[in-house]
């Protein structure tokens, strides 16, 4: 029998995570399937709720961490520079 050479060792752990990610998006993609096929209205909602599978909830300290940049940071500067 042939050893296994590191190469093949860290394919398959390659090829098994690979494996992993697929079942878990497949398993809360059907889960979103399930839930929104009683629920939504339109088949229109239901595509879209099951698109937007992969989207997590924000979370609190997503909010905590927001920047205070404005919109246009370059015109803030021209301000501080004509004072």
């Amino acid at each position: 029998m042939n050893k296994l050479s590191q190469n093949d060792v860290s394919a398959m752990e390659n090829q098994l995570r690979q494996g992993l990610e697929e079942d878990k998006k497949y398993w809360r993609v059907n889960d979103v399937k399930c839930d929104a096929i009683h629920t939504a209205k339109t088949y229109e909602e239901f595509a879209d709720r099951v698109a937007a599978a992969h989207l997590r909830p924000l979370e609190k300290s997503d909010y905590k961490n927001k920047m205070t940049r404005g919109w246009n940071q370059y015109a803030s500067r021209d301000k501080e520079r004509d004072e």
